[in-house]
């Protein structure tokens, strides 16, 4: 008896902490805002990490589709696809219209863009603002939104010691984290991105580093924005 006692409340901490989510201020001042400029020697591709395991996935398809074919007894039909091959990324024979605009879905969802903006207009309430897209979030809550691909996920915001964190998770789906800092020796915006879940981008990590820009930045781009 003592012992689920025990198990039980372990497990309403455990929910309680979850439920708690990240903290809407830093524990100590954290400067993140600013114009941003990306430093590709130091930072992971997304569009190369992302072409590359559409090529994996494309030769495992092929690899099924020639099974199939050599399995298939003598005179009969071939199968209709049950699911149609991922996007064809090679430039020479180009890109539909529907997989072009798949894309660049995927390259929204990878956040790829050389820079970024962070505005702080208000005390927990950030604007971040890059080449694909512009959303303005609000640290401490835990709120549902709409994901890139239309489902709609529970998210939760807030700083995690230094990290900035947005946190966004569909039920049976997708998870993207995102996490931003800044690192203590160099002054620059390390970017942490991971997905998981079911979800096409899933196992994805990516890590990029940008630099604080002086001169002024150029005039946003109206089409980008916001999202929240």
């Amino acid at each position: 008896m003592a012992y689920r006692l025990i198990l039980t409340l372990l497990f309403c901490l455990c929910s309680a902490c979850a439920a708690a989510g990240y903290d809407a201020t830093p524990k100590r001042p954290v400067e993140l805002t600013g114009h941003w400029v990306l430093d590709a020697a130091a930072s992971d591709d997304p569009e190369a990490m992302l072409a590359q395991r559409q090529a994996e996935e494309r030769e495992k398809f092929e690899r099924w589709r020639r099974r199939v074919e050599e399995s298939r007894p003598p005179g009969m039909p071939p199968p209709i696809d049950a699911e149609a091959p991922p996007p064809d990324t090679n430039r020479r024979r180009g890109l539909r219209p529907w997989q072009k605009q798949r894309q660049e879905n995927l390259r929204r969802m990878l956040a790829v863009s050389p820079t970024l903006e962070i505005k702080q207009i208000a005390p927990t309430r950030f604007e971040v603002t890059s080449e694909v897209e512009s959303r303005q979030v609000e640290a401490g809550s835990h709120t549902q939104v709409s994901m890139p691909e239309g489902q709609i996920a529970d998210s939760r915001v807030g700083w995690d010691g230094d990290w900035f964190v947005i946190d966004r998770r569909v039920r049976r789906g997708p998870r993207a984290v995102e996490k931003f800092r800044i690192v203590r020796k160099t002054g620059q915006l390390e970017y942490y991105m991971a997905w998981s879940g079911d979800g096409e981008l899933a196992g994805m990590k990516i890590r990029r580093f940008y630099d604080r820009r002086t001169e002024a930045p150029p005039e946003p781009n109206p089409d980008s924005g916001p999202h929240l």
